[in-house]
Formats: C-alpha cells, structure tokens, sequence
C-alpha cells in the first residue's frame, strides 16, 4: 500500500497539467480504491482529532448532496469526489507502516522534479516537459504555473532536508537545488514560504546547525545558478494584491448569503458572477484563497474543520517538522488554491496521514563527527 499510495501522488502530479477530468478521475479512483482493499486487509486504528477533521472533510460534500445543499449538482459530486480521495491518501499513509521509504521517494521526486522543471522553463516554457505546448507561457515543468510549483517544493523541500539533517549529506544538496528551483520560479508567496521553511527549521531543529549551514552553503550556490532576477522584478510590483482582493471581497459576499450551508462544494465558479465586481477578461475558477472557497462553498463548518486540521498539524511540526511544508502551504493558501489541483493536495495529505518518525537508525550510523 505504501508504494501505491506514492505512485498516485506522482502519477497526479506529473498529469496535474492535463484540464481533462479524466486524468484527476483516474487518480482519485486508483486512491479510493487502495482504501479500501486496505479497509478489508488491516484493523482501522481509532481516530484521533486529525483524523475525524479528515473524514469530516472527506464526506462533507456527501452530505450537502444528500439535503441538497448545493447549486450544481455535477461539481458538487467532482469536488466530493475529490476531497474523499484526499481522505483515501491521508487514511492510507496512517495505515501503510513507517514512512521512511515514502519519504526518501518524495525527497528523490521532488528533486528531480525541481531541477527538471527550471530547466524547461529556460528552454521551452510554452510548452509542457519540452513535448505538450499549451497556450500558457509559464510552464514549470508538469506545473501550469509557478505557484503550483513553488507549493509542491514547500512540501518536498522539508522531507529531503530532514533527511539530510538526520545523517545522510546528500538530501542536503537536494533540499538545496529545491530552494534555488522555488526562488527561481519567482512565486512571491512561494519565495517567502521556502524562507520562512528554512528559519523555522533552524528553530525547530537547533541541534543540527552544521548540517543547516552545510545546506545553505549549497542553495547559495544553486541559487547563483538557476537564477533570481525574476523574483526580485516581481517583487517590485507596487500592487501584489491585484484582482485577489477583489475576489477575495466577492467571495466574503458570497459567505454573507450563504454563512451555513455554503452554495456545495466545487461550485464556486459557478456562482462568483453573481458577486464578481470586477471583469478582467478571464474566467475566475478560484478565489485565489482556498480559505474563504472553502467557507463560501461549504459553509463556515467546513472552514472551521480545515481550521481544526492546521491546528492539529501545527500542534506536531516542533517533533515532526518534516510536515512543515504542509503548514506552509496552507498560509499559501491564503493568496491562492493549491488544494484545487489534486497534483499538490495528494501529497499534502499523505504527509498528514503519515506516521511518525523518531529516528532513521541506519542514517544515524553515517552521521559525520
């Protein structure tokens, strides 16, 4: 199951780009599927606090579809749909055993993923891996656009570092190449967010500064590299906010209508025009804060259970602060929608369903003096 759970994850992230729901369909049903043959196979353990906002989240759409809580049926189903296969990742990872092996895959995976993604961007950024041109121009790799990127490297960058950490010099040079592919990407909130990683890190782990030191040394080093003259243009933007706090307002418009039921899961872009403000010439499927879609769409209950959830993972960073990318995403969240895309949600939540870590003995043996 462990090694299923992981091939979901990076099948969903390799097809994140693909906008046919075929592709996402496919993922969620191989994830619901492993559930339940797990559900057959293992004793479910009693739940804890984490574990009820998960089930919470994974069957709330279910239940607006029952009392007919929504505006849009079929978007309704496709985002249930969605949010139980997250509850799937998060209840196979609890199940699946020691999670050293599924993190060292998702350390690999994510540096590979990194370097890759730049390097397309330099060199084909109209097309998707050097192969699938798109219309969009700012392709990372298998990711759309930055933002998606920076937030899967705000999960993966953490592991490979706790990896290094704990002994084996190599996931330091990985963690490294990560930073410098986020700063590269030139996300403003992603850029922070991998900053911010990095001094909670040198807070949560102040026994392993040598190491640390070791890998800022590297990212210095691939930073130069892989370049940072996007990001500090961007960061000369005088309005960063554009458009974000207009939907932002519509959106908090569309909680005041609605403050208990919400307008069902997934159907957001469905009833936005009816408080848009503004006409930018595009279609506005998120509200560029996953907060507010999930208080709009499923009522302030829902927001409160993800509420519930970032506390619960909060409550666990400082013993395991490999899950720190999992917070910074959900402050990521904030300015954008990276639980939308089930590319970056399937490893968030794999990482929240995973067991706890103590120690990695056979990395302790190759610790340097």
């Amino acid at each position: 199951m462990e090694f299923g759970l992981v091939a979901v994850a990076i099948a969903a992230t390799l097809t994140i780009w693909i906008r046919d729901p075929l592709a996402e369909w496919g993922c969620e049903l191989a994830a619901l599927i492993l559930a339940t043959i797990a559900c057959v196979r293992r004793r479910v353990r009693k739940p804890n606090l984490k574990g009820l906002a998960i089930c919470a989240i994974a069957f709330w759409g279910l239940a607006q579809l029952l009392v007919g809580a929504t505006v849009y049926r079929y978007a309704s189903w496709n985002a249930s749909a969605r949010f139980a296969s997250l509850g799937a990742m998060a209840f196979l990872a609890s199940e699946g055993g020691s999670a050293r092996n599924s993190l060292r895959v998702m350390a690999w995976f994510g540096c590979a993923v990194s370097v890759v993604s730049v390097l397309a961007y330099y060199t084909s950024p109209e097309k998707v891996l050097w192969i699938f041109p798109i219309q969009n121009s700012d392709a990372w790799g298998p990711f759309l656009n930055r933002d998606n990127f920076a937030q899967f490297l705000e999960l993966a960058m953490p592991v490979a570092l706790w990896i290094g950490v704990e002994g084996d010099r190599l996931y330091l040079w990985m963690a490294a190449a990560m930073l410098a592919g986020g700063i590269a990407s030139a996300s403003r909130a992603g850029a922070a967010l991998l900053v911010g990683e990095c001094v909670a890190i040198v807070l949560l782990a102040p026994g392993s500064r040598r190491a640390i030191l070791r890998f800022f040394a590297a990212g210095v080093i691939f930073i130069a590299i892989a370049g940072a003259g996007q990001l500090s243009s961007r960061l000369n933007d005088p309005d960063p906010m554009r458009y974000r706090r207009e939907m932002a307002a519509s959106a908090i418009q569309m909680i005041r209508e609605r403050p208990w039921t919400g307008f069902g899961l997934g159907t957001f872009a469905t009833v936005y025009p009816q408080f848009a403000t503004f006409d930018a010439g595009l279609a506005v499927d998120h509200a560029h804060n996953d907060w507010l879609e999930w208080a709009s769409e499923g009522g302030l209950g829902f927001a409160a259970v993800w509420i519930v959830l970032a506390a619960a993972v909060g409550r666990d960073l400082r013993r395991q602060w490999w899950r720190v990318g999992v917070a910074a995403v959900m402050v990521h969240a904030i300015v954008d929608f990276p639980f939308a895309r089930f590319g970056i949600a399937a490893w968030i939540f794999s990482l929240i369903g995973m067991r706890e870590v103590s120690r990695w003995p056979h990395l302790h043996s190759r610790r340097h003096p």
